[in-house]
C-alpha cells in the first residue's frame, strides 16, 4: 500500500522518460528545479540569467538523457551538467566584460588622439589631460560642450544639433573658433616655455 503512494524514483522516471513519457521528465524537472536554479543563481547572481540557465540545463539534460549510464545517479549527473553549463556561461560573460572594457579603452585612446589632431599641434604625452583641461577652461561653455560631443563622444553635426539645439553653421563656427583658440593657447604656452 505504501509503495503505491510513494513517489516514483529517479531511476523509474528516467526509464519512463526514455520511453517517451514527457510527464516523467517534467516530474524530474519539478523535483530538481529549485536545486538547479540555486546553482545557476550562485554563478550568475541574477534571477533572469539564472532562469535562462536553468532552462538551458534541463534542455541539455533532456537531449542527452540517453547518454546517462546509471539512471540511479540522475541527480549527480544533472548537477554536473548544471555546473558545466554555468561555468561556460560565466566564462562567456567575463569575456564580454573584458572585451567591452578593451573597446572602451581603445575608444578613449582614439578620442584623445582625435582631440590632439583637432588642436593641430604636437602635444607632449606628459600631463596631456591636464593641459587639455586647462585649454578647455578658457573656452565658452557652448564651445567646450560642442568640442566634447564632437571629439570625445564622436557625435556628428546632426546629433549635436539635436542635443544642443544649435544650427550646423553655428556648430562649425564654434569648432573652428575653439580649435584656433586652443592652438593659440598652446602656441603661447610653448613660447613661454622656450623663453620667447
Amino acid at each position: 500500500m505504501d509503495g503505491d503512494l510513494a513517489s516514483p524514483s529517479d531511476e523509474e522516471l528516467v526509464g519512463r522518460a526514455l520511453r517517451g513519457d514527457a510527464g516523467a521528465f517534467e516530474t524530474l524537472v519539478l523535483r530538481y528545479q529549485q536545486a538547479v536554479f540555486s546553482i545557476a543563481y550562485y554563478k550568475s547572481r541574477n534571477c533572469f540569467d539564472a532562469e535562462d540557465l536553468a532552462q538551458d540545463i534541463f534542455l541539455a539534460a533532456f537531449r542527452s538523457l540517453d547518454a546517462l549510464k546509471d539512471p540511479r545517479s540522475f541527480a549527480s549527473w544533472l548537477f554536473g551538467i548544471a555546473y558545466n553549463r554555468c561555468h561556460k556561461w560565466y566564462d562567456r560573460e567575463r569575456k564580454k566584460v573584458i572585451k567591452f572594457e578593451e573597446i572602451r579603452q581603445r575608444h578613449e585612446r582614439e578620442a584623445r588622439l582625435a582631440w590632439r589632431a583637432a588642436v593641430d599641434g604636437p602635444v607632449p604625452p606628459e600631463r596631456t589631460e591636464d593641459r587639455l583641461e586647462e585649454y578647455l577652461r578658457t573656452l565658452p561653455d557652448d564651445a567646450r560642450e560642442v568640442l566634447r560631443l564632437k571629439y570625445l563622444e564622436g557625435m556628428s553635426y546632426e546629433e549635436i544639433e539635436k542635443r544642443l539645439g544649435l544650427k550646423p553653421h553655428r556648430i562649425d563656427y564654434l569648432i573652428r573658433r575653439s580649435k584656433k583658440a586652443l592652438r593659440d593657447a598652446q602656441d603661447r604656452r610653448e613660447a613661454r616655455q622656450n623663453g620667447m
